[in-house]
């Protein structure tokens, strides 16, 4: 079965960095959602969005994900 014939489902197995998903810690049960910067050509605009959203909370990561949109623009752009 294809991607373009389901819908959301498990795909990935996340683990944080700092040891928070372990079993019986704060983040165990998350769920996370996993974008593909380099194939998904849904990618630059997931992120314009989420950096649009946490715009007034996290400046810094708004403006880093803006400049990750830039540059998959640029690189996409001279593939052509």
């Amino acid at each position: 079965m294809g991607d373009r014939t389901r819908g959301l489902y498990d795909k990935f197995i996340v683990e944080r960095t700092d040891g928070s998903s372990a079993f019986g810690r704060k983040h165990a049960n998350c769920r996370y959602f996993v974008i593909d910067l380099e194939h998904d050509k849904h990618g630059a605009a997931a992120l314009e969005a989420y950096a649009k959203s946490c715009l007034d909370e996290y400046p810094l990561l708004a403006a880093d994900l803006q400049q990750l949109v830039h540059t998959m623009r640029e690189r996409k752009d001279g593939e052509g």
